[in-house]
């Protein structure tokens, strides 16, 4: 059933978002011990940032097609896997079906993600700059996802 589907996108979909929470706030805490003297700046270019920007794209690409799916969109494998870890793609996608979320910068975020997540940057290639999003940023419109998707997904 597709409402299975779109659940088990979701719950995935932030347990990946939270675990990213998790990893950024510890990060900022280990620069801040370490006396960093920009610890922001630590955390979004140190040694953890490459998994807190992959968790970030997962995160995103899993709620986008938890919506997709909940608006009517097919649920087989092969439907999900067409889109896959195109970023933009997943988010047109979904508005195609009418979902338009409230998220803060969700097609600003989409846009800054969609090469690096979508060419495996975080795991295979380590270019010198590219550019990412304000992960705080991030956390604000995921948590706006969560909120619209939440109740959908499981009405009391």
């Amino acid at each position: 059933m597709s409402i299975e589907v779109a659940r088990s996108l979701y719950k995935s979909a932030r347990a990946h978002a939270l675990a990213c929470n998790l990893l950024y706030n510890a990060a900022l805490e280990k620069a801040v011990d370490d006396d960093h003297p920009d610890p922001e700046a630590s955390v979004f270019n140190g040694t953890y940032s490459l998994s807190i920007h992959y968790l970030i794209g997962l995160s995103l690409e899993l709620y986008l097609k938890s919506a997709f799916v909940l608006h009517g969109g097919q649920a087989d494998e092969k439907s999900l896997r067409a889109i896959g870890h195109k970023l933009v793609e997943a988010l047109n996608a979904v508005e195609g079906r009418g979902f338009h979320s409230a998220a803060p910068n969700l097609r600003e975020i989409a846009e800054h993600l969609n090469e690096p997540y979508s060419q495996h940057y975080f795991r295979y290639a380590r270019p010198e700059q590219m550019a990412l999003p304000d992960v705080p940023d991030v956390f604000q419109a995921f948590q706006a996802l969560d909120d619209e998707l939440n109740p959908l997904l499981f009405p009391v």
